[in-house]
């Protein structure tokens, strides 16, 4: 019977698919990432939509990681609302936040500054983007990768006037 199937061109195709199918089933998750170095986070685009901060990015960094997103507003009267962090998770190849800023701050006619820092820390990470990543960012690589505290961490500062 085995014979017979061999035989066939449909036999043939319906071997080759289970062996693929099969390949795609016992090769772990992890391998799909075991060689990839990931350096890529840029802050793209800064928009003021009324008292809105719209954050736009890009990144490499694996779908489902965390940044923390640092907003420094400077000259803002008793430091209310002076810095916002926030966490911001990260869908595959991009990231956007919106953020609440202090009414006050649009209504002052002074030059509008702002300091945006992301930052993404391999410890404060889910288990799977730690096995992509490495529990240390051992594959994080690049310009924006700074290391601190025994571990790399990758960084993306811009400078906003509106």
């Amino acid at each position: 019977m085995l014979k017979r199937l061999y035989s066939t061109k449909r036999g043939l195709l319906s071997i080759f698919l289970l062996c693929m199918l099969s390949l795609l089933f016992f090769i772990p998750p992890t391998s799909l990432y075991a060689d990839q170095l990931f350096g890529k986070l840029d802050i793209n685009e800064v928009s003021l939509k009324g008292h809105k901060l719209h954050i736009r990015g890009e990144t490499d960094l694996p779908p489902g990681s965390t940044l923390n997103i640092k907003v420094s507003i400077p000259k803002l009267d008793n430091d209310k609302g002076k810095d916002h962090d926030v966490k911001v998770n990260i869908t595959p190849g991009n990231f956007f936040i919106m953020i609440d800023l202090p009414k006050e701050w649009k209504n002052n006619d002074w030059v509008k500054f702002l300091k945006l820092k992301a930052v993404f820390d391999p410890w404060e990470q889910p288990k799977n983007v730690k096995v992509k990543v490495g529990k240390n960012g051992e594959k994080l690589s690049g310009p924006k990768v700074k290391v601190e505290k025994g571990k790399k961490i990758m960084i993306s500062i811009k400078n906003v006037i509106f």
